[in-house]
């Protein structure tokens, strides 16, 4: 059989991997598709040519003519895996706003995109937040905005940013990256793979992101949240300002923003700045900074009871998201933390925690919090979230915020950090006391 007859092989069944085995049969491609878990291949409705795979050992390489993997399948850098997202690439014809980074990704890639819209451009959200890159191919748009993981990133040789978004690094994923510079590398890669052509958007109040610019080819556009500047988006007492080459192009009074917007404002920052490098109009910036409506499981108030605010914060997977989280509340906090960690160090998070009504902690990372967090304060320990979830209600007062920031993965107890923010939800909802 020659070369040109052998199929593809598509490591892995979520939604890249669908999306591309996709991609690739509709351009005439026999396709293999490989998952770990035979249960998810025999849940799929496939095409009847698509071929299964299954088991804990990949497949050899060497029968299929080329190799597409999903972002969630960990291997070693290899000349003959090619990323989902560069299958993408090499087949879009859309200018393309990739944005990473460890917090926030998701909320500006999705807030950027509204401020396009409101200037009249047809845009997609994508990447690893809702519609995967290979889907995008060939639809009739001006920009795609892409939130792009680490996962993503780590092996990509493609996939090219006209306009770029560095947002922050902390500690996150070590369980796959092993360090804290192999993950901020893989991040990098964003900008590595930009040309003097494009646009590098940098939080300048960010020593990676400061880093990663000093080396780019891109040209580098800044904000900050601590210091003015000539050129780029920055806070003026509590405004926001936008300066183009000298001139104000923006002005937005913090009280103008959607609450969405105001934790923390290093978001809304980087969204104008990035909408704006792509043709977004003022007056578009300004609707869209008031009219965010955030996203699920960021901070979102999903109910109040006898006077108790229950706000699901369960994408809140690492330690700094949680402690952003933390230090946004206003009101006497009962924090619910706990989950798988990412081999990740929690000690920060004593910091933070200092003031909080108590913390109730579960699941397998209920110790290693109780330790960090003893003496900080009050530590309740309980075995699952539904527990934490009725000591807070029968404890917390009028005024007071029952808050779920986990500052670990869901993988433990739920198979996703929105499944553990609905049946937070679902409880709190619930509630009769």
């Amino acid at each position: 059989m020659s070369e040109e007859r052998l199929p593809v092989l598509v490591l892995g069944a979520a939604r890249s991997g669908l999306a591309a085995t996709r991609l690739l049969l509709g351009e005439g491609e026999r396709v293999v598709l490989y998952d770990r878990d035979p249960a998810v291949l025999e849940s799929l409705d496939l095409d009847a040519a698509v071929e299964r795979l299954s088991g804990p050992e990949l497949p050899s390489f060497a029968q299929y003519a080329r190799v597409v993997a999903s972002p969630g399948v960990p291997l070693a850098a290899d000349p003959r895996i090619e990323p989902e997202v560069d299958l993408a690439a090499a087949r879009l014809h859309t200018p393309l706003i990739g944005v990473t980074g460890t917090n926030g990704k998701s909320s500006v890639a999705v807030l950027i995109g509204e401020m396009l819209r409101e200037s009249g451009f047809a845009v997609a959200v994508g990447g690893n937040l809702g519609t995967p890159l290979c889907e995008l191919v060939d639809q009739p748009l001006d920009w795609i905005v892409a939130e792009l993981s680490s996962f993503q990133l780590e092996h990509a040789r493609r996939l090219r940013a006209r306009i770029a978004v560095l947002l922050n690094l902390a500690p996150d994923h070590l369980d796959r990256h092993g360090t804290l510079a192999a993950y901020g590398a893989a991040k990098a890669r964003l900008s590595e793979l930009q040309s003097a052509d494009d646009l590098l958007v940098v939080n300048g109040d960010d020593a990676w992101a400061r880093a990663v610019a000093e080396r780019s080819p891109a040209r580098v556009l800044e904000f900050s949240s601590a210091r003015l500047l000539d050129d780029g988006a920055f806070l003026d007492g509590t405004d926001l300002v936008l300066r183009n080459a000298g001139k104000v192009e923006l002005r937005v009074a913090a009280s103008e923003l959607s609450p969405a917007c105001r934790a923390p404002l290093a978001n809304a920052l980087a969204s104008i700045l990035a909408a704006h490098a792509a043709g977004a109009a003022p007056d578009a910036l300004r609707r869209a900074l008031a009219s965010f409506a955030g996203l699920p499981h960021r901070s979102q108030l999903v109910c109040t009871r006898r006077g108790v605010a229950y706000v699901n914060d369960s994408k809140a997977t690492n330690p700094a998201a949680a402690m952003a989280s933390l230090q946004a509340q206003t009101r006497p906090t009962w924090w619910l933390a706990g989950g798988r960690n990412k081999r990740i160090d929690l000690s920060p998070l004593a910091g933070a925690a200092a003031g909080t009504r108590a913390a109730i902690v579960y699941g397998e990372a209920a110790s290693e919090l109780a330790q960090v967090l003893e003496g900080v304060t009050e530590v309740v320990r309980v075995d699952t979230l539904e527990a934490a979830v009725e000591h807070a209600a029968r404890s917390a007062q009028s005024d007071d915020v029952v808050l779920l920031s986990p500052a670990c993965a869901s993988f433990d107890q739920y198979r996703s950090f929105e499944q553990r923010g609905e049946h937070f939800a679902e409880l709190a909802r619930g509630l009769t006391c």
